[in-house]
């Protein structure tokens, strides 16, 4: 028998689902997380300011019952390893490949006090965010896919406990990933600018001059900017910026020249950072098209 730790009322919900077979109700979360929030209770990001991505996304599993073993967030890939805690014997590992929105999450359980049960799921993320996560899990073993989606909550095939786990586990960290410092868009993984700039610098001064990039996809969300360690040509950062969609440059001279590129009629227009954890930006003309061609770091 699957022994289950103690989440959240969500999974209450979806053991629900198997007892009864019925339609799973939404959620009735107003933080994106399963969670209804207090009268005039502190936002996460009130809560966590001043943390790292790694410390909120350990804090954060810890209030749902999760001991973190371990937390890796950068350019080269995120990590993550937690043990569930109270009355289950979960442990689950989310790896998830460099600048990719894809990976694994494996999820073991010792419950019995033999040899650990493992299940591995291919894990493939749409969206993640802190008011929505949308994926598909696909157990490996069997080839059963989940699609989950926290704002509609209705799986697609009925849950077996540990991928009731796996969803649910995958489903809070992906939420605290995005309070702390990743976000994924259209199955774009993109990481809080302070995380991704230092990388992105560094591999470009190993790379020959011909094989440089400059640009980088750039995402607003929540405010902050977010960038794709995705490697744009200029011509695909020209591409992205007649969408109206913002680019990340490597310096102030290689943003000017992307906006100037976007409206070449006239000069383009610097803006200092708008709040504290914006950046420095140029508008092509007359914003149009509207888009940020931003460089640096948040001030």
């Amino acid at each position: 028998m699957w022994l289950l730790p103690r989440l959240s009322c969500a999974l209450v919900a979806l053991i629900a689902l198997v007892a009864g077979g019925g339609e799973l109700a939404p959620a009735a979360a107003v933080d994106g997380h399963g969670h209804r929030p207090a009268a005039h209770a502190p936002t996460p990001r009130d809560r966590f300011a001043g943390m790292s991505g790694e410390e909120i996304v350990e804090e954060g599993l810890a209030d749902e019952g999760f001991a973190t073993e371990a937390v890796e967030i950068g350019l080269d890939g995120i990590e993550i390893v937690a043990e569930s805690e109270g009355d289950g014997d979960f442990t689950m590992r989310l790896d998830l490949a460099s600048g990719s929105s894809r990976g694994t999450l494996t999820v073991s359980d010792t419950g019995d006090g033999g040899s650990p049960a493992v299940d591995v799921y291919a894990v493939e993320i749409e969206e993640s965010t802190e008011e929505r996560a949308v994926f598909d899990l696909t157990d490996l073993e069997t080839g059963e896919v989940l699609h989950y989606d926290s704002a509609a909550a209705s799986p697609s095939i009925a849950f077996a406990i540990p991928i009731a786990f796996a969803a649910v586990s995958l489903g809070t960290a992906l939420y605290y990933l995005a309070v702390g410092a990743a976000i994924v868009i259209s199955g774009v993984l993109a990481l809080e600018t302070a995380k991704a700039v230092s990388k992105i610098l560094e591999e470009n001064a190993q790379r020959s001059s011909t094989q440089r990039r400059y640009y980088y996809p750039a995402v607003r969300k929540n405010g902050k900017v977010y960038i794709s360690g995705r490697c744009l040509t200029t011509s695909q950062a020209l591409a992205r910026g007649r969408k109206g969609w913002d680019v990340w440059a490597t310096s102030r001279g290689f943003a000017r020249s992307l906006a100037q590129k976007l409206n070449p009629s006239r000069k383009p227009i610097r803006h200092l950072p708008h709040k504290p954890t914006y950046l420095e930006h140029y508008h092509p003309f007359r914003h149009s098209p509207e888009m940020h061609a931003f460089y640096g770091l948040p001030s």
